[in-house]
């Protein structure tokens, strides 16, 4: 997920910056964030971006007439204004912002808004299948688990299975999602469908099983506390 920071206050924008980094770690999310300092410079570069905190008020103009122009564009960006002043709340639910949030950000507010664009996010992911003649693009989170084999890589959804022409690697490659775990060289597994743990092997939700390696397993174990704890 790529997050962009718009504020024309160098030193907010450093301290914020900080603050959403801490909570990405926190929560073994891997994000890229990005810090501008005007609206003209994020407009360039808008599409690249799945959530903006924009400031209503920079040196450069108003922040909700930038993301009336980006959205044009990039129609699906998701939208936090940050400002001092609460009379830009009105205009700003036209646009069908995500949150409104008053500086300073209490950190309570900042990681409920976080929680939500996370949850959002991994909902709406997409995970693109190759399979030779068609190209599918599923939902992440329909999907139990990807399983190698042999020449193939099998995507196993909640409604069926599909044989991807593309490798197990490369799909952890592109996932970049929490609940997404490499539990073996030849398994990557939703946590979302874990019903038990059985030693080094997982049980689904459906009664399938998924192989944990000794080296994951530890981790896996973390990983997937973490999981049920953010979930929670």
């Amino acid at each position: 997920m790529r997050i962009a920071i718009c504020d024309d206050e160098e030193l907010f924008r450093k301290k914020f910056r900080e603050k959403i980094t801490e909570y990405f770690i926190q929560n073994n999310i891997v994000c890229e964030i990005r810090e501008f300092s005007s609206g003209s410079e994020f407009a360039a570069v808008n599409r690249e971006f799945d959530l903006v905190f924009m400031d209503c008020q920079l040196t450069d103009g108003n922040g909700i007439d930038y993301i009336r122009q980006v959205r044009q564009v990039n129609p699906n960006l998701l939208v936090i204004f940050l400002t001092v002043y609460s009379e830009y709340a009105i205009e700003s639910i036209r646009l069908d912002t995500f949150r409104y949030l008053v500086k300073p950000v209490p950190d309570e507010l900042l990681a409920e808004a976080l929680d939500s664009f996370v949850r959002l996010y991994q909902y709406n992911r997409k995970i693109i299948v190759p399979t030779g003649g068609k190209t599918y693009y599923i939902n992440a989170d329909d999907v139990m688990y990807i399983e190698a084999d042999k020449k193939y890589t099998i995507v196993r959804t909640v409604t069926g299975q599909h044989h991807s022409t593309k490798s197990i690697s490369d799909f952890y490659a592109e996932i970049n999602n929490a609940h997404f775990f490499r539990t073996h060289r030849t398994y990557i597994l939703n946590m979302k469908y874990v019903s038990s743990i059985e030693k080094k092997t997982i049980v689904l939700t459906n009664g399938e099983k998924v192989l944990c390696s000794s080296m994951h397993y530890d981790e896996f174990l973390k990983n997937y506390m973490s999981y049920l704890k953010y979930e929670s």
